[in-house]
């Protein structure tokens, strides 16, 4: 299990207990630094005192059990309007907004396709351009929400 998922699967009950939904966590390296961040949610929306009161409590936990050794930034950000969609709750959650999609394997000539999440179930149903379009969940690299412009 990677350090990333270890700390998620540890910490989304106790993120949850002061109320807000670790959506997932990220460890990774960025140049010649480390970062941990947390991606928090809330139904009322997510401010910078919320990142706050997340950030100083889950610092406390994580000092004290010394989860990761060595020095890492530390960071609890919301998702953003163009959250990703990692998971099937994301995605029947986000039933009807505009989505893209970034395949492994092109379909009709294309390896991004854009439209609206009409289903996901065996099958990621997606309307782009009035053509309904199925795509293969394994065959998904990223996806998110999509902005209109």
């Amino acid at each position: 299990m990677s350090t990333s998922q270890k700390i998620e699967d540890e910490f989304r009950p106790l993120v949850e207990q002061i109320g807000y939904e670790l959506v997932y966590v990220e460890y990774v390296k960025e140049g010649p630094e480390w970062y941990l961040r947390y991606f928090i949610d809330s139904p009322n929306g997510i401010d910078i005192n919320d990142c706050e009161k997340v950030s100083r409590y889950v610092e406390a936990i994580l000092d004290e059990k010394e989860y990761i050794k060595g020095q890492y930034i530390l960071e609890v950000s919301s998702l953003g309007l163009e959250r990703p969609l990692r998971n099937e709750k994301d995605f029947q959650d986000n039933t009807g907004a505009l989505i893209e999609v970034n395949l492994f394997k092109s379909i009709e000539k294309n390896k991004k396709h854009r439209g609206i999440l009409i289903s996901y179930d065996e099958t990621l149903i997606l309307e782009e351009k009035g053509k309904k379009i199925e795509i293969q969940k394994d065959n998904i690299s990223k996806a998110n929400i999509s902005i209109e412009i």
